[in-house]
C-alpha cells in the first residue's frame, strides 16, 4: 500500500475574445447546457454537471447562472430540443454557429451566453510492479479532460474557449479517491478560466 496520490489541476485557457470579460458575462448571464459525452458515459456526464453547478456556486457566486438540469428543463418547456440538437451538430459539422438557433435560446433562457461542455475523457489505468524495498506496488493513474466554450446568443459568436483537466500526478502511490473528485477538480478549473 502507498500513499494517496494528489489530483493536479492542468486547467488551461485556450482562446477568450478581447470583447468578453467580467463585465459582460455578469451582465449578460450564462446557462450550462447539458454536458455532452458519448454512448455509456452517463454516470460520467451527470457528475461532471453537477460538478459544474457546485463550481460555478462557489467560485462565481455573483453570476447570474442557470443550472444544467434548468437549462434542460427549459429547452424541454419551450420545445427547443431539437433546435438545441441541431446547434450543437451544425457547430460540430461546420464551425458556424446558428444565429436564429441562438437567438431562441437567449429568448427561452434570458441569458446572453450559454456554455457547452463536452466530456472528453475519463480515463484510470493501473500498472503493477515489484520492487525488492516495496514488494508489489500498484501505480494508478487518472485523467478527467472536458472542452468548453461560451456561445454569444446575440452575435453567434464563441467568446471563450477551455479546458478543464484534472489528472493524478503518476509515480509510486495508489490512488482510491472517487471520481466525483476528479470531476469537481476539473469543473473548478474551467470556472477559474472563466473571466
Amino acid at each position: 500500500m502507498g500513499c494517496a496520490a494528489v489530483i493536479y489541476d492542468t486547467s488551461r485557457l485556450q482562446y477568450l475574445k478581447d470583447v468578453f470579460g467580467p463585465e459582460s458575462l455578469n451582465s449578460g448571464g450564462l446557462a450550462l447546457l447539458p454536458v455532452l459525452a458519448g454512448k455509456g458515459q452517463e454516470g460520467y456526464r451527470r457528475p461532471f454537471g453537477e460538478a459544474l453547478n457546485h463550481s460555478f456556486q462557489t467560485i462565481k457566486p455573483q453570476l447570474n447562472f442557470i443550472k444544467w438540469e434548468d437549462t434542460m428543463s427549459i429547452i424541454n418547456q419551450h420545445g427547443l430540443t431539437e433546435t438545441y440538437q441541431d446547434a450543437i451538430l451544425t457547430y460540430r459539422d461546420t464551425a458556424i454557429l446558428g444565429q436564429s438557433f441562438l437567438h431562441q435560446f437567449a429568448e427561452a433562457l434570458q441569458v446572453r451566453y450559454v456554455l457547452v461542455v463536452n466530456l472528453e475523457e475519463f480515463h484510470t489505468s493501473s500498472v503493477t510492479k515489484y520492487s525488492i524495498w516495496t514488494g508489489l506496488t500498484t501505480i494508478t493513474t487518472t485523467k478527467v479532460s472536458s472542452f468548453a466554450q461560451v456561445w454569444d446568443c446575440s452575435t453567434a459568436d464563441v467568446v471563450w474557449e477551455g479546458r478543464g483537466e484534472a489528472v493524478s500526478h503518476p509515480g509510486e502511490f495508489t490512488y482510491d479517491k472517487p471520481y466525483e473528485e476528479f470531476c469537481q477538480s476539473a469543473a473548478d478549473g474551467l470556472v477559474r478560466k472563466l473571466p
